[in-house]
């Protein structure tokens, strides 16, 4: 008890460095802080980020953080506990050192291996730590991520059918073409499905001018409109590449996995992430990669490719990973119990650090800690505006493609075709007036032909036609029929 009070009123700093411009590491950052938090009622920790923050990064979780020029200076107050966790980069095991030798306690909760710190601590392989994205299907849910899918089908051009892909997978040239069309094998899915969409998670900053994501939306919009007066059968001419989907927000991240047809990944928090939350996954990774580490907690080796080949060849292995899957309990549970015992030792660094805490300091850790709160809160008023302007902005640009520029190219393309189909009906019209003359024509010939004179004046002419030498009117055997 006197460790968790100890803990709720020290300074607690948490390496959070990697965070603003990765979602996938923030959702995970933020995944162990609630956990904390759950553990340790009044637990509320500043985030350590090495760089001023920033409300429109794509890893914006609206959490304190402190407030520094950058990430080497000392802190003002300094930090009673500093906590290691995720990723290092960049600058972390640096500023831990600085700020143990300033008398700063040093606490670790599930930190990567870069860290170099004890395995069973660190997130690895069994007997380490499993993948704490695991987490995200106790604290996320389905109407949550159903919500901010909507919200990113407006806002983003989410199709409501998609393959997900990592963004550092199709940025790199694995085997040539050998990616795009194991991609687009999984698009097709299994019999009787309708082709999906490939979208490639490229997250980015919290902004409305965004030309790539523009353009793709006016070219799906044409597409669109375009296929309601063609076949059922038409593909769409596709083109441009896969989707970009721009990822604001970790929550964003989550809800796009959970709503993917496959995920293809090849970091281990994303296949961490879509398998706990019964998404169809695959990783491409070599053996000892993270990915490989992650699959040898679930036991599904399959679950890893060396190589686009080898996706096709598992790929009804693939789509069998779905819905809630078996040992996502155990998983959870190994985690309960890491991070029990990261908190135990977070509560001890915490208590030890409350006795050697200096009397004249709680002024200015006050002062501090609403400079903190305040920056926070006018952080998340600037990231709601910006949302909401975001919003309003593509909605408004799809009425407008919907209504005037797609519509009006839809109606001049109908305009031609309908030109053409009246010169066509004309031509076809003339065509049977002349089929009907020539009928006449040829009735009035039989007619002559039937004739008694006509038949009579046959031998005649055909005597005169040999007297005269014409070739077109002689006819072999003709002398033979006259005798």
């Amino acid at each position: 008890m006197a460790g968790k009070f100890a803990l709720a009123g020290s300074r607690v700093g948490w390496w959070a460095g990697a965070e603003p411009a990765d979602p996938l590491a923030a959702l995970t950052g933020w995944l162990l802080r609630q956990e904390v938090a759950s553990r340790c009622p009044g637990f509320s920790p500043v985030l350590v980020l090495g760089a001023p923050a920033s409300w429109a990064a794509p890893g914006f979780t609206g959490e304190p953080a402190a407030l520094q020029s950058d990430g080497t200076s000392a802190l003002r107050p300094p930090l009673d506990v500093f906590v290691a966790s995720g990723n290092p980069e960049p600058g972390g095991p640096k500023l831990a050192q600085s700020l143990s030798e300033a008398g700063t306690a040093c606490a670790v909760v599930a930190p990567g291996e870069a860290w170099e710190l004890m395995e069973r601590l660190s997130v690895g392989p069994p007997f380490a730590v499993p993948e704490p994205a695991v987490l995200a299907a106790r604290h996320l849910s389905p109407s949550l991520l159903d919500a901010r899918r909507a919200y990113l089908r407006v806002a983003e051009g989410l199709p409501g059918d998609y393959v997900l892909v990592e963004g550092g997978l199709l940025s790199e040239d694995r085997e040539g073409s050998g990616l795009e069309l194991a991609l687009a094998r999984l698009a097709r899915g299994t019999a009787g499905e309708r082709s999906a969409e490939v979208v490639r998670l490229a997250p980015g900053p919290l902004c409305a001018d965004d030309a790539e994501v523009s353009s793709a939306l006016r070219r799906r919009r044409s597409e669109t409109e375009e296929g309601r007066y063609q076949p059922e059968d038409w593909e769409a001419e596709g083109g441009g590449g896969p989707w970009p989907l721009r990822i604001t927000s970790p929550v964003d991240l989550a809800a796009a996995v959970a709503g993917a047809r496959v995920v293809v990944a090849t970091s281990a928090p994303l296949m961490a992430l879509a398998w706990a939350l019964g998404a169809p996954h695959v990783a491409l990774g070599r053996e000892g990669s993270p990915a490989s580490n992650f699959a040898a907690w679930t036991g599904d080796a399959t679950a890893v490719a060396e190589g686009p080949g080898e996706v096709v060849a598992t790929i009804d292995n693939i789509f069998a990973r779905k819905g809630a899957p078996p040992g996502l309990a155990r998983l959870e549970a190994t985690l309960d119990q890491v991070l029990d015992e990261a908190v135990s030792d977070l509560e001890k660094e915490a208590a030890g650090a409350a006795e050697g805490q200096r009397a004249g300091n709680g002024e200015e850790r006050a002062a501090e800690r609403l400079r903190e709160l305040e920056a926070a809160n006018e952080a998340l008023r600037m990231r709601m505006a910006a949302e909401r302007l975001r919003f309003g902005e593509r909605a408004a640009f799809l009425e407008q493609a919907a209504n005037t520029t797609v519509e009006s190219a839809i109606k001049a393309v109908h305009g031609q075709d309908v030109m053409l189909r009246r010169r066509f009906e004309e031509t076809e019209r003339e065509m049977h007036r002349l089929q009907e003359e020539t009928a006449v024509q040829q009735a009035e010939l039989r007619r002559i032909y039937g004739t008694l004179t006509w038949r009579a004046l046959g031998p005649l002419r055909q005597w005169y036609g040999r007297a005269a030498g014409s070739p077109s009117s002689y006819k072999p055997g003709a002398e033979k029929a006259e005798s």
